[in-house]
């Protein structure tokens, strides 16, 4: 018995919130969504299918993604981009953790790659529902508002 997730649940999720994004989110949500759409087909289409070590070109795509997505959470006033922030951090920590300790199974490092790329999702899902939810309650001739939760 395994208790792998299906091979296509994640980028099936990572469309499904793009759109999302793309309809109902903010400037930080779509932001973050196309970081997250980039970030995974980069990873994807560079890949090493040998798995002999880290993954560089993940490496690379995530560093880029941690500067945008602190950049967002710096900027914006709400809370879900330090969450999103936070995640991406430690899938960059998880990079140079199996690069200092090249003796890390292969199986360790993959599977925490996907449970912190499953949290961001997570966190981005959180954000494009707080601004559809901001939307609906905007007052009526003003247009959507900007959620102001933080500071």
């Amino acid at each position: 018995m395994t208790i792998a997730l299906p091979s296509w649940l994640g980028p099936t999720v990572i469309i499904l919130l793009c759109c999302c994004a793309v309809l109902k989110g903010g400037l930080e949500e779509r932001l973050t969504a196309a970081s997250l759409f980039i970030n995974s087909n980069v990873t994807i289409l560079l890949r090493d299918t040998s798995w002999p070590q880290v993954q560089l070109a993940g490496f690379v795509a995530d560093v880029v993604s941690l500067v945008l997505l602190l950049a967002i959470a710096l900027w914006s006033r709400k809370f879900w981009p330090l969450a999103a922030a936070a995640f991406q951090l430690l899938m960059v920590i998880t990079h140079v953790a199996k690069m200092i300790d090249p003796n890390i199974g292969q199986w360790s490092y993959i599977t925490a790659i996907v449970i912190w790329t499953y949290l961001l999702m997570i966190s981005l899902g959180v954000g494009i529902w707080n601004s559809w939810r901001a939307q609906d309650y905007a007052p009526s001739g003003e247009g959507a508002f900007r959620a102001e939760t933080r500071r």
